[in-house]
């Protein structure tokens, strides 16, 4: 007698009798035509294959520095505009790039100065909205070079080999990011921020370079610029409490900055501060909320440390930068060359023999 929590009957189903070889030949070949159309279509877009800027691949680079090493860091006027591969024609010397984009370099500073095997020179571009804040956007790379688990590490070593075969690899062509950024019907009181847009092709080693579509594409170019600008007020539409919180947190940063520098010198290490190219709406933004006078130049008389501002030599100031922010991939190559020759005269033609990043 069947119990009452099961049932009397079993139905037994049967398999269809299919053709399974040719129903999973025609399921890859769907699958290879649909990959195929999703990639032609990002090539017709200009999309070209690179490396993903992922926090695994930050933490590969950052493995790398030595005694000696040259480390670039900053955020992403740093990344794109110091170009590795020239400033090795130019020295002899490999450098590492370590900027992060949208993320104040004081935090992989710290992590350089309390680093005993490390004994090299950093150059760190100060970006003012983000090195004065202390604003990490990308804070995760960090914790991904201390503690970085084995399937990480797995999925980055896979990763490297699929990336340079495919250009919609980038997150910022996946099918759910576009279908995202659609010009859906906006919900009232729902403010919809605009993400910043892919900007940029990545090298193995992290060398990078403005997509050309930013420099050719005249709608993209001012999305660019539109999506740097949602969010801005000016500065007297600021409350006295906010604004003295702002000064309070700058003074923090410098204090960080401080610290840093005072720990670099003590074990015989060099930093630089870079104050990379801006113009159009970050000229007024950033001349607004970090004047030069009591941001830039404190920051270099309460550390101590040199630096180069790009205001201060016409040969760095020349460039057009189509959204305001960053150096087009082929004023990049010749605007390291030019900061190399600064560097060199400012101390004294330096001996870049006695470096090395490998």
């Amino acid at each position: 007698m069947p119990s009452s929590t099961s049932s009397s009957k079993i139905v037994e189903r049967e398999i269809p009798n299919k053709n399974w070889a040719t129903l999973f030949v025609v399921m890859v070949s769907l699958f290879v035509v649909l990959i195929a159309g999703w990639e032609m279509y990002w090539r017709s877009e200009g999309a070209k294959p690179a490396y993903i800027n992922s926090d695994s691949l930050w933490a590969i680079e950052r493995r790398k520095v030595q005694q000696d090493s040259v480390v670039f860091t900053g955020s992403s006027r740093m990344l794109f505009n110091m170009q590795t591969d020239i400033w090795q024609q130019q020295t002899g010397v490999k450098p590492i790039q370590l900027s992060l984009e949208g993320t104040t370099p004081l935090g992989v500073l710290e992590d350089l100065a309390d680093d005993e095997q490390f004994k090299g020179t950093v150059f760190a571009g100060v970006a003012p909205g983000l090195f004065f804040s202390g604003y990490e956007y990308r804070k995760n790379a960090l914790k991904a070079y201390k503690k970085e688990a084995p399937s990480q590490w797995l999925g980055q070593q896979l990763a490297m080999l699929i990336e340079p075969l495919f250009a919609f690899m980038k997150p910022d062509f996946a099918l759910f990011t576009v279908l995202k950024r659609q010009n859906w019907p906006e919900r009232n009181q729902v403010k919809n921020n605009l993400d910043v847009r892919a900007l940029m092709v990545m090298s193995k080693d992290r060398n990078t370079q403005m997509w050309d579509k930013v420099v050719n594409n005249e709608e993209y170019r001012q999305l660019a610029i539109k999506i740097w600008m949602q969010g801005f007020e000016p500065i007297d539409k600021k409350s006295a409490e906010d604004i003295a919180k702002m000064h309070e947190n700058r003074d923090k940063q410098i204090a960080r900055a401080v610290a840093v520098n005072k720990k670099m010198i003590a074990k015989g290490a060099k930093l630089f501060f870079v104050r990379m190219p801006s113009q159009g709406f970050y000229t007024m933004e950033e001349g607004m909320y970090n004047p030069k006078e009591t941001n830039w130049d404190v920051l270099l008389k309460e550390t101590g440390a040199p630096g180069i501002h790009f205001e201060d030599y016409p040969d760095l100031s020349k460039y057009t930068l189509p959204e305001d922010s960053h150096l087009t991939a082929h004023d990049a190559k010749t605007f390291t060359k030019d900061f190399v020759s600064i560097y060199q005269s400012l101390n004294g033609q330096a001996d870049f023999s006695t470096l090395s990043s490998q």
